[in-house]
């Protein structure tokens, strides 16, 4: 039996808007390391954290929140499968929520009379046997309501039909659908545009699934600041220790902040989102492409130093054919971002990865992790002693890293969908953060990578350690 109640009121407005529910570090020996928690300077941590605390604090308040969606849709004409389109979604939260929809005439300009179309809503409960029926027209039987919308003949946008939605055990996720099954049009496919409009009950909340990312991401963004501040520390004193700056802690540092900038744009959507529900979908898709590009510089850096860049060689040497092909992966990850980008909304889609993205992307990292063994192995069979018990625990260390996204993507399957997303999300960030602590700590800390690899070679020119190639 379902949960959710379905509000009995609605109501028609001609206005143009839908209604508003709310009209200087210490120094460091070469035998010695600094912690990332070292206490530092506080001048300068003041100059630096203060600006981007008052940013966070600004970012993390939403004043407007609700979900707006608009688009294209194509509907009539002589295939049957036309008559009925699937619109938008909404996670309502316990209580009484509000959704506001209405149309307008794109391809043709004008039609001769006023056309009436359906506007179904469906219940979660019910979606999945609704999308099983291979009547279309038969899905009105499972619909909570069934509101009539009106087309203007004259191109101009209808009137908004309004209505409200209640659940009183737990969240809903709710399915609009426009249907013309009455043949209201003309037998022709007909473009409309559309807009939705959906509040949680006082207009106070994001769609259900979205509810805890503004208060976590801000938490998660306030971390990251201060992470990047220590990480900024802690290179310069490693800079003054050794005299340079090795380039795996300078690939590191383009990932770091790669991921930081994604972070901010990140921020900046939701809270645009905030104001109009739509937010700013250009800063929302550079968000996950510089977020898929810092992933893929440090997969391709794990394998690097796995294939002995470091510990067998000073130099990349021949390893620079990596360099394509880690070109080519990350071109792969811009384009299933764009891909997914194009189903953003879709009925099935309850998070980013969510679909046939999601599995090409475990594929793609489940391929990574193998090479990834296979290069630690081929690297420990020239190696020492030493060099084999580092690559042991390396293994272990880039194994959790690798097989993070697969574990990640398939546990939020077993989440109710209003969940799915918040656990996707904090499980991502968690990944990412815990790889940028223990790349930072395995870089620039003496430890056994420090002992092993070129990174505690000497500076002079022509020096090399024991047992290292020097390629030129």
């Amino acid at each position: 039996m379902a949960t959710a109640m379905v509000g009995v009121s609605s109501a028609r407005s001609s206005s143009s808007r839908p209604p508003s529910l709310s009209d200087a570090a210490p120094q460091f020996s070469r035998r010695t390391s600094l912690p990332l928690s070292s206490p530092m300077p506080r001048r300068n941590s003041r100059r630096l954290i203060l600006p981007l605390l008052g940013l966070l604090l600004g970012l993390s308040v939403p004043l407007a929140e609700g979900k707006f969606q608009a688009g294209p849709i194509r509907i009539s004409g002589p295939k049957k499968e036309n008559h009925w389109k699937y619109l938008s979604k909404f996670g309502y939260a316990v209580g009484t929520g509000t959704f506001n929809v209405r149309v307008k005439l794109h391809s043709p300009k004008t039609i001769t009379n006023e056309a009436k179309l359906a506007l179904e809503v469906f219940l979660d409960e019910d979606w999945p046997e609704v999308e099983a029926m291979e009547n279309i027209c038969d899905r009105k039987l499972k619909a909570r309501q069934v509101r009539e919308i009106r087309v203007d003949p004259n191109g101009e946008w209808g009137e908004w039909v309004n209505g409200s939605l209640g659940q009183y055990v737990r969240p809903h996720i709710w399915f609009f659908a426009l249907s013309d099954c009455d043949q209201a049009l003309q037998n022709f496919t007909h473009r409309l545009k559309f807009e939705f409009k959906a509040n949680q009950d006082g207009g106070s909340e994001f769609s259900v699934e979205m509810r805890m990312m503004p208060t976590a991401n801000f938490i998660y963004l306030l971390g990251f600041t201060y992470f990047v501040w220590l990480f900024v520390v802690r290179t310069k004193t490693f800079q003054k220790s050794s005299g340079s700056i090795h380039p795996v802690i300078w690939t590191l540092s383009v990932a770091i902040l790669i991921q930081f900038i994604a972070q901010i744009f990140h921020s900046i959507h939701l809270w645009r989102y905030g104001y109009d529900g739509s937010g700013v979908k250009a800063l929302e898709v550079l968000s996950e492409i510089l977020s898929m590009l810092s992933q893929v510089t440090l997969s391709s850096l794990l394998i690097l130093i796995a294939l002995g860049y470091t510990l067998l060689q000073s130099k990349i040497g021949e390893l620079d054919l990596m360099i394509p092909m880690c070109f080519m992966v990350g071109v792969i990850h811009i384009m299933l971002v764009g891909f997914g980008k194009i189903k953003d909304d879709a009925s099935y889609k309850f998070h980013e990865n969510e679909g046939a993205v999601g599995w090409v992307l475990l594929i793609t990292r489940l391929g990574l992790y193998a090479w990834f063994l296979w290069a630690v192995q081929s690297s420990a069979s020239e190696g020492g002693m030493k060099l084999r018990t580092f690559l042991s625990q390396f293994r272990i260390a880039g194994s959790i890293y690798f097989l993070a996204y697969p574990m990640i993507f398939l546990m939020t399957k077993c989440f109710a969908p209003y969940y799915q997303h918040a656990a996707m999300a904090v499980g991502l960030m968690l990944m990412q953060m815990g790889s940028n602590l223990w790349l930072a700590n395995l870089f620039l800390t003496r430890g056994e990578y420090f002992k092993v690899s070129t990174l505690s070679s000497s500076m002079l020119p022509g020096g090399t350690k024991f047992g290292l190639v020097k390629e030129e």
